[in-house]
């Protein structure tokens, strides 16, 4: 053992592979990619802190909307895209460590759950109804999967 070996170690950063990457960005760019995901109980987007978890409880347990809060919903939606954007590109183009990466991941997928969650509420969805629509989805993307994944057997053949 070399004498700096043992501080090199200690001072190794391991930075992301390009499978890594391109595993993260072609999941972070499905079409479900926020599902299971944690909505992040705050978020800041050009200094301003958005309490997201408050705002979409409240939403759900009042269940109509007034129109200034309609407002205040769509104008933070656009923001909201726009974050998860950046982080798909942070992660697409910076060399980052496996944990800045994970963490531009699960940032971005939590912030697409709460984009899709208020469209929800704005549209009056959620619930059961919200549920049953999500299942059928969800089949419907399981069969194209499937047809997808026989193609690719055949053509291996």
């Amino acid at each position: 053992m070399l004498p700096d070996e043992r501080n090199r170690k200690e001072t190794y950063v391991e930075y992301i592979s390009t499978q890594e990457r391109n595993k993260l960005l072609w999941s972070l760019r499905s079409d479900f990619a926020w599902v299971g995901k944690k909505i992040p109980k705050t978020t800041e987007i050009d200094g301003e802190e958005y309490k997201l978890g408050d705002l979409i409880r409240e939403l759900g347990e009042k269940g109509i909307i007034n129109s200034n809060k309609a407002a205040e919903v769509r104008a933070i939606i656009p923001k909201l895209k726009e974050k998860a954007k950046a982080n798909e590109e942070l992660l697409e183009t910076e060399e980052l460590t496996k944990a800045e990466a994970e963490a531009l991941y699960e940032e971005a997928t939590g912030l697409l759950r709460a984009v899709i969650e208020l469209e929800d509420r704005l549209e009056g969805k959620g619930g059961e109804k919200g549920v049953d629509e999500f299942r059928k989805m969800l089949n419907a993307q399981r069969l194209i999967d499937e047809k997808s994944f026989q193609q690719l057997l055949k053509s291996l053949k």
